[in-house]
Formats: C-alpha cells, sequence, structure tokens
C-alpha cells in the first residue's frame, strides 16, 4: 500500500529545497560636470549711460553646466581663469553666473583669477541642469580691437 500511496502521490509530505543568494549591489562615486567647450562674447556697441565704456556683453548657454554627484556631502563649483598667450593689453572684466546664484568675476582688467571663485555652493547629491550666463565689460581706451581669449576652468569640491 506505501509503495502505491507514493506512485499516485499520495504521500504525506513533499519533498523541496530551499536555496538563498546574497546580492552585492556596488554604488560607485559620481561626479560629472559638463560646460560649453566655446563661448563668444561680442562688446561692439559704446555705453548709454558710460560714453567711456563697452556696452556689456552677454551671453547665455540655456541649460550650458550639468552637474551629477552622489555623494553624502554637499558639492561646490568654483572657477579660475587664465588669459591667452595672444592677449594683447586689455581691461576685460567677465563674470559667469551658474543659473540664479551670484554671478562670480573670474577675470579682472584681463588678468585671469587664479585663486578659486566660488559659483554655487551647497549642492546636494542629484542631477541638474543649469543655464550659464556669461557677462563681459572693458573700457574703449583700454581694451582695442581685437579677439581675446580666456580659458576658465570649472572645478568641484566637498564643502
Amino acid at each position: 500500500i506505501m509503495v502505491l500511496g507514493l506512485c499516485f502521490g499520495l504521500a504525506t509530505s513533499a519533498m523541496a529545497a530551499e536555496v538563498t543568494t546574497e546580492v552585492t549591489v556596488t554604488v560607485n562615486s559620481i561626479d560629472e560636470l559638463t560646460v560649453p567647450s566655446t563661448v563668444a562674447i561680442t562688446l561692439d556697441a559704446v555705453d548709454g549711460t558710460t560714453p567711456t565704456k563697452y556696452a556689456q556683453g552677454t551671453a547665455t548657454d540655456t541649460n550650458g553646466l550639468t552637474y551629477s554627484h552622489n555623494s553624502e556631502t554637499s558639492k561646490k563649483i568654483t572657477a579660475t581663469a587664465a588669459a591667452g598667450g595672444t592677449n594683447g593689453t586689455n581691461d576685460i572684466d567677465l563674470t559667469v553666473a551658474i543659473g540664479t546664484e551670484a554671478a562670480g568675476t573670474v577675470v579682472t582688467d584681463g588678468v585671469g583669477a587664479t585663486a578659486a571663485v566660488t559659483l554655487w555652493t551647497g549642492i546636494a547629491a542629484g542631477g541638474y541642469e543649469k543655464d550659464l550666463t556669461w557677462t563681459a565689460d572693458a573700457s574703449l581706451a583700454g581694451t582695442p580691437a581685437d579677439d581675446y581669449t580666456f580659458t576658465v576652468t570649472f572645478t568641484t569640491a566637498d564643502v
């Protein structure tokens, strides 16, 4: 009778196997910043209020800065600048603003900022797209007609 019960599924206990798998998910550190490789600003008119200066030139890169990080520590973005090796004498002031943050001056009287200029601080983990707004200003006497190049370097760091 027992043999018949096993053959026809009449056994009182079923055989089962159980195993477990431990899964490890590794999350690498992410700290990615992108900005446009070039920006062009033209100073081509006299300021309506101060006739010894050019009217400010501006350029806005809509969503020109993208930044992503996953650190538990808030981050900041700073910038430094260097004048191009062929720049003639000039008194250009160049500022840059990230989104609605206050603009930071990265070039003063044609000289790039060698100390980091804080542009955005307290950045929580996440992904961001922000406008970059550039403003250039100079005097007519101090900046003759020519092309002037500045290399602006953006850096991220813990706050």
